[in-house]
């Protein structure tokens, strides 16, 4: 018993589950569709794509990912200059973010292990 209780202080059980959900809107308010969302596993310098998804008819998103062990941390975005957000390449130049319902202009870091907010407002071209 007293290794189970050791193990789990060294953070071996911790659940690496995130999430990340919000909508993704234009200038006036109204949902975007389409709009491609990621959430990458960051080790050092080194990034990688651990889930995409789009946003659905009502602007919204939700990207659920078990982290793996070897990221200290996740960065969301909406990838410009890629063929797979040709519509957000074709209208948008850049975007606003709020991030738990607060503006920020530090996007676009997720807290492993919990439930984060994120909120894009697209700038048009």
């Amino acid at each position: 018993m007293i290794n189970l209780v050791s193990l789990s202080g060294c953070g071996v059980f911790t659940d690496r589950t995130t999430v990340v959900y919000g909508t993704i809107t234009d200038q006036n308010g109204e949902p975007v569709d389409s709009i491609l969302v990621s959430i990458d596993g960051v080790k050092g310098f080194m990034y990688e794509t651990l889930k995409e998804v789009y946003s659905g008819k009502d602007g919204s998103y939700e990207l659920v990912v078990e982290v793996p062990r070897k990221y200290g941390s996740v960065n969301v975005l909406v990838p410009f200059g890629s063929f797979d957000n040709p519509k957000y390449d074709m209208n948008y130049k850049d975007v606003n973010v709020k991030k738990n319902e607060i503006a920020t202009r530090n996007c676009c870091s997720a807290s492993i292990g919990n439930k984060t907010k994120y909120d894009f407002r697209l700038i048009p071209k």
